[in-house]
């Protein structure tokens, strides 16, 4: 059971990044970060934050913005 809530998790978190970098999203996955996503800039990790607060009502806290993966990033999800 959890772990279907962590793949729900990740999977929105995929769908987050592919629309913000205007990627497939089959071209993401769990372990796609900042580091291996060449589209991944700075610049976007910022868009994908913003995003991320607009879509799940969860205020980042400068902790929170240092995430810089999908599975980081879905463990913020409540």
């Amino acid at each position: 059971m959890i772990e279907a809530k962590t793949d729900d998790k990740i999977q929105a978190i995929v769908r987050l990044v592919a629309k913000t970098l205007d990627l497939p999203e089959d071209e993401l996955g769990p372990d796609s970060c900042m580091d291996n996503t060449p589209s991944w800039d700075s610049v976007e990790h910022m868009n994908i934050c913003l995003s991320f607060q607009q879509q799940f009502g969860v205020k980042l806290t400068m902790d929170m913005i240092a995430a810089t993966s999908v599975r980081e990033l879905a463990a913020f999800i409540p």
